[in-house]
């Protein structure tokens, strides 16, 4: 890596915060959000005080300059901002905490990256419009975003408009504020959430240009390459088509600036209704036009293959889709304790897979590990299984840029503190900082860097070249 590639790390506010409902924050789809556990919770916290970031984020902010950082991703929470969505009523005191945290790390000399709608819509536009499967929630998000890059537009270069978006059919409440209608065909529901969830990255994509010509602009995926299970014909036709509809489609429509044939061809097989007024399907294009980077998230790959017994084409590509996909197990890679496959060299090959079909610079703004980390009585956290996650992970980052040509803007790890998972479980902790806080609510809100701390301090002065783990702790 070079000098001026980018080093820090990344968190979702909403599951950092706190500050439940302080200054004028309303309620969003993460707060109410009802959890079913996923594979290896065993535990659940509240969004009330979280990891406390809104009060403790000058500290935090610290932790990052003494580590080194140069740049730090970040989410504004469209409901502290626009506490109901749909009224035009801007919350003033939501504004100015995002400002003060933007010149803190301004002044730390880290570059902020912003990342809007992050599991934060207004609960209110969930409830009364049904999230983003209206089609006035497009305009709503878009004068919110508006309003955020006009006021930030001289301090802010890195922009991201919206979170994951490629995961919005398939976590529809809390990525979209959205539920399927009942008699609507799973195919509608996807496209219609494909629509709108693009429309309204290219109408952000136009009113952060509008603001700042020159700032840098992308969407995001949350990306995981995705492998055959076997030689067989079919398993590799499944996989492709797998890895079309979710890591392919969201990225072409973005750079393309038009809907892949393969989604066509789906939709119309499908008798899905997929006619689109002009002007919005040439909004998705002029934005395509003035996207600036890729920026995509990555945990894990995972494996797929042909489901049994299907004989129909039609029926099987549904069956990937949208069916009860088996959890396979990759024989050759590990797995953490919620069973996310660790596949390092997986980094890799997206990284060589997205440059060569998009041709964009590539920021990895999500990258990181899962563990049920223990704080020992002197205070310390001995989190070696993590710095070997990001050892493999930032070897082949490397492996990447300098033996496959790939260019990249920098990498964020997932994440400077600990705070909620996406399944508001503390116990399942990704920071580099260990946050005295448990699901049953007890802790001190102290901070304690862990052994990872001093070992990403390093790497991050050493470029990326000195990935040993020789700390002193």
């Amino acid at each position: 890596m070079n000098k001026d590639f980018l080093w820090g790390a990344a968190l979702s506010n909403v599951q950092a915060e706190g500050g439940y409902l302080e200054d004028g924050k309303g309620l969003n789809v993460y707060d109410t959000l009802e959890i079913s556990f996923e594979t290896g919770q065993s535990t659940l916290s509240d969004t009330t005080v979280a990891a406390d970031h809104y009060h403790h984020y000058k500290e935090d902010v610290a932790h990052m300059k003494e580590m080194g950082f140069t740049a730090y991703r970040f989410s504004i929470v469209w409901s502290r901002i626009h506490p109901q969505g749909d009224d035009g009523k801007t919350n003033e005191a939501g504004l100015a905490y995002y400002e003060d945290m933007i010149d803190e790390l301004l002044k730390a000399g880290i570059e902020p990256v912003v990342s809007l709608v992050h599991f934060d819509m207004p609960d209110y536009l969930r409830v009364h419009y049904n999230g983003f499967m209206d089609r006035r929630v497009v305009d709503f998000y878009a004068d919110h975003v508006a309003v955020v890059a006009k006021r930030f537009k001289d301090k802010v270069k890195y922009w991201i408009t919206y979170n994951e978006v490629n995961t919005a059919s398939f976590g529809p409440r809390l990525v979209a504020g959205a539920q399927q209608p009942e008699n609507m065909s799973d195919a509608q529901f996807h496209a219609t959430l494909t629509h709108h969830t693009q429309l309204a990255h290219a109408k952000a994509v136009l009113a952060i240009k509008k603001e700042n010509p020159n700032a840098m602009v992308s969407g995001m995926d949350a990306y995981g390459s995705i492998y055959p299970f076997t030689c067989k014909p079919e398993d590799i036709q499944a996989a492709r088509f797998a890895d079309n509809m979710n890591n392919n489609l969201t990225f072409d429509v973005m750079v393309n600036g038009e809907y892949p044939s393969y989604y066509l061809a789906y939709l119309q097989n499908k008798g899905v209704d997929f006619n689109h007024p002009q002007d919005e399907l040439d909004i998705i294009k002029e934005a395509s036009q003035k996207l600036d980077f890729l920026a995509f998230s990555y945990y894990q790959s995972l494996v797929v293959k042909a489901p049994e017994g299907i004989e129909d084409p039609l029926e099987v590509q549904d069956h990937i889709l949208f069916g009860a996909r088996e959890k396979l197990s990759n024989p050759y890679v590990t797995a953490n304790e919620w069973g996310w496959q660790i596949d390092p060299m997986g980094l890799r090959y997206a990284l060589d897979t997205l440059y060569e079909r998009y041709h964009k610079p590539l920021f990895i703004v999500e990258n990181g590990i899962g563990i049920d980390d223990q704080l020992t009585e002197d205070k310390k956290v001995y989190d070696d299984d993590r710095i070997s996650y990001y050892q493999g992970h930032i070897k082949n980052i490397s492996d990447a840029i300098e033996l496959d040509g790939v260019e990249m803007i920098g990498y964020l790890a997932w994440a400077p503190i600990d705070f909620l998972s996406s399944h508001k479980e503390m116990r399942k902790r990704y920071g580099f900082v260990f946050i005295d806080r448990y699901d049953d609510g007890t802790g001190t809100l102290a901070r304690y860097p862990k052994k990872s701390y001093y070992w990403y301090k390093k790497v991050i002065a050493s470029q990326g070249k000195d990935l040993e783990n020789d700390i002193e702790y």
